[in-house]
């Protein structure tokens, strides 16, 4: 698993118009050494029943997500995955460890190379799903989690309700519906047959009426 620094940079504020300077790129390295060295990445998926019922209805796994939203990025699928990964605990004690120490900067590093490293996790983990669906056919829809647009973050516990990611990878959910480890990811992960925007970005894509495309809430 490799971790996108460029990606660390933009949660920091970083863009193009204002680039890190070296302290700040020699000190993401040095977090990014000790954020590596506590990673301990699980993931898991599961295919589930899907049926639309009315446009802003989907039941998945037998249980009814109230979403227009989702109902439109599904609108080609007719297949679905419930999709969950995490980086494990460490990264959260490490992130803790550099607060109690008073290293803020360290921690705002280590907060930011977690949030590019789950996404490169779960990016990697759909691609490889991709390549083997491909050969039957399918083609995948980018993930979709709870809390995005209009599918409610209280949708995780449903969501939990559909397999067992507590014992199997160890996440859990908090009574605010939050996941620890912080650095996981939960989300459903349409299959169609008609070729998606998975492998690309919302920049090359001609659907500006994407439910998922980036920017849009």
């Amino acid at each position: 698993m490799e971790i996108c620094q460029s990606e660390a940079l933009r949660y920091l504020g970083y863009r193009a118009n204002r680039p890190p300077d070296t302290q700040t790129l020699a000190l993401l390295q040095e977090t990014q050494a000790q954020l590596e060295a506590v990673l301990a990445p699980k993931s898991l998926y599961k295919e589930v029943p899907l049926r639309r019922i009315s446009e802003s209805e989907t039941e998945i796994g037998g249980i009814v997500f109230q979403s227009r939203k989702l109902q439109r990025h599904l609108r080609d699928s007719d297949r679905i995955l419930l999709f969950a990964a995490t980086l494990g605990a460490g990264a959260d004690r490490l992130i803790r460890r550099f607060a109690a120490a008073g290293e803020t900067a360290k921690a705002a590093a280590a907060q930011a190379l977690g949030a590019a490293a789950i996404e490169g996790y779960c990016d990697e983990l759909c691609a490889q799903i991709a390549e083997r669906e491909e050969k039957n056919g399918y083609y995948l829809r980018q993930r979709f989690s709870p809390g995005y647009g209009d599918l409610p973050l209280e949708a995780q516990r449903d969501f939990f309700k559909l397999f067992d990611i507590t014992k199997r990878i160890g996440v859990t959910l908090t009574d605010q519906c939050m996941m620890l480890p912080t650095k996981s990811v939960t989300a459903f992960v349409g299959l169609s047959k008609t070729p998606s925007c998975a492998k690309s970005g919302c920049e090359t894509c001609p659907d500006t009426a994407c439910a998922y495309r980036k920017g849009e809430t």
